[in-house]
């Protein structure tokens, strides 16, 4: 039997076996439009960013209605740039520069959350919240895409824009993502008057971000049920975090245990 769906035989399906494959979308038009996007936001920023001036009235916030939660089992992501505060920010030049910083990395993250069918729910600042796999899905459907979200934002950033931003002198960036998986209520919650913000309430969204705890100096952590639940063969790419996670199985009392996953993509070949 031959042809695209022909099953791997001899040395190709031994190295099958033990490399996880690589993202379906991980294509080198893919990959293009990622450069694109850069490139298009950098011409873009360098005319705005000449035109901050002092600021005399704050801009209007967006008003949102208090509306109920919803229930969902979703595969929800935290992302955390490394060494944020002691960044250079005091002078209106340092300033610009990391207005042009965040904009390039946060705006090609929440890009790459919506490639892959993510949802985006707010964003801290120096971080982004988001969650993967709403609708009737296994839970592996639901990791898949979360999992295959952070290894492409590592390799936009390592290979796109940490040149670039060293080229222009600017520090690059070092961001870590924690990731687990579980039941979480959807819910909008209010503020004062009417105005409102989206939360995650549920374990999963507290594992996700108390795991970026256990790879302070950047990378992926993600917890057990995630770790059970990798797409293909990921699991050999991940090491058990010296540390659980700091949560325990209530059943049993046993440690829920966090794990690194050191997988990383190579440049796509077609």
């Amino acid at each position: 039997m031959s042809g695209p769906n022909a099953p791997l035989t001899g040395f190709a399906a031994l190295l099958a076996s033990v490399r996880p494959r690589v993202p379906s979308k991980w294509t080198q038009r893919y990959l293009q439009q990622i450069i694109d996007r850069g490139n298009n936001r950098i011409r873009v920023l360098q005319d705005r960013i000449n035109g901050v001036t002092t600021g005399r009235v704050m801009p209007d916030l967006e008003q949102v209605t208090i509306g109920s939660g919803k229930h969902f089992t979703l595969a929800v992501l935290f992302l955390d740039i490394c060494g944020f505060s002691a960044r250079p920010n005091w002078t209106n030049e340092e300033q610009k520069l990391m207005l042009a910083t965040m904009n390039i990395f946060m705006a090609e993250m929440l890009n790459i959350v919506r490639d892959f069918g993510g949802t985006f729910e707010k964003n801290t600042g120096d971080g982004l919240m988001a969650y993967f796999g709403e609708g009737s899905l296994k839970p592996a459907e639901r990791v898949q895409p979360a999992v295959e979200a952070a290894v492409v934002m590592h390799y936009a950033n390592d290979n796109l824009f940490t040149p670039w931003f060293q080229q222009r002198g600017i520090e690059p960036i070092r961001f870590r993502v924690g990731i687990d998986i579980g039941p979480v209520t959807i819910a909008r919650v209010g503020l004062r008057g009417d105005e409102s913000s989206i939360v995650a309430i549920g374990t999963p969204a507290n594992i996700a971000c108390k795991l970026m705890n256990r790879i302070p100096n950047g990378g992926i952590c993600i917890g057990n049920e995630v770790y059970a639940n990798l797409p293909n063969n990921w699991t050999q790419a991940c090491r058990q975090c010296d540390q659980p996670s700091g949560f325990v199985y209530v059943a049993n009392q046993a440690p829920y245990l966090a794990w690194e996953l050191n997988h990383r993509l190579s440049p796509p070949t077609a």
